[in-house]
């Protein structure tokens, strides 16, 4: 794995290359990057208290950004702790608060019992949370370290959170209407670049069936070679 330090090259936050050495960003220098913006907002802070126009900022911006910059200060400490736990393999409590399993323990189990409640892979929240120096759990139920109670989770290598489905999911729907718009229209007419036309010649954003399965197999195409 190399260490170079990476240049970012773009303001496209899915431009992360610069953030990571890896394929994937590790908790550490995720926890690390958010130290330096705690850093970076608090030195805009003081820099703005002698800006080259004399303007007051102080309550406006200075305070506000001391403020905000104590925000990823303890998103990247919790990071940081949680790193700890998972790479000590401390043990955690092997089931949630009203006895949900959690891990691969949890993988195929009974929703209509636990409902949304169930968790494969834990929240940071829900990682922190059972982590503790006195644990007399321990001895009639053993704790279960982090990585162990993901062993077992099909395509666990693969995961990405909810937000990043939806981000994708979202993404993919908007690329299929920009290339409906780039289809012709068996059922209206309409020439490729043109907008849908109703029965009586008014413009609608919305797409015939036919438009919208030809960019949505276009769309999925190129997906797939991108992976």
């Amino acid at each position: 794995m190399s260490t170079d330090r990476k240049t970012q090259l773009s303001t496209d936050p899915a431009n992360t290359e610069h953030l990571r050495c890896g394929e994937r960003i590790t908790m550490d220098e995720l926890a690390v990057h958010l130290d330096a913006a705690r850093v970076w907002l608090r030195q805009l802070a003081l820099a703005a208290e002698t800006p080259t126009v004399p303007i007051e900022l102080g309550a406006n911006i200075c305070d506000r950004l001391d403020a905000m910059a104590e925000e990823p200060g303890r998103f990247g400490q919790n990071l940081a702790r949680a790193d700890t736990v998972i790479s000590a393999w401390q043990p955690l409590r092997p089931y949630l608060p009203n006895r949900e399993s959690w891990g691969a323990r949890a993988h195929g189990s009974d929703r209509q019992q636990w409902g949304k409640r169930l968790s494969t892979v834990l929240s940071l929240h829900q990682l922190l949370a059972p982590v503790s120096d006195d644990l007399p759990w321990r001895d009639e139920e053993p704790g279960i370290a982090y990585l162990d109670g993901l062993n077992g989770i099909p395509g666990v290598g693969e995961w990405e959170s909810a937000r990043a489905a939806r981000r994708r999911a979202a993404a993919r729907q908007a690329a299929i209407q920009d290339q409906a718009q780039q289809e012709r229209c068996s059922t209206c007419q309409a020439i490729a670049g043109t907008h849908r036309r109703t029965e009586n010649g008014h413009i609608a954003d919305a797409y015939h069936k036919p438009r919208i399965t030809r960019a949505t197999q276009v769309v999925d195409e190129a997906l797939g070679e991108e992976q």
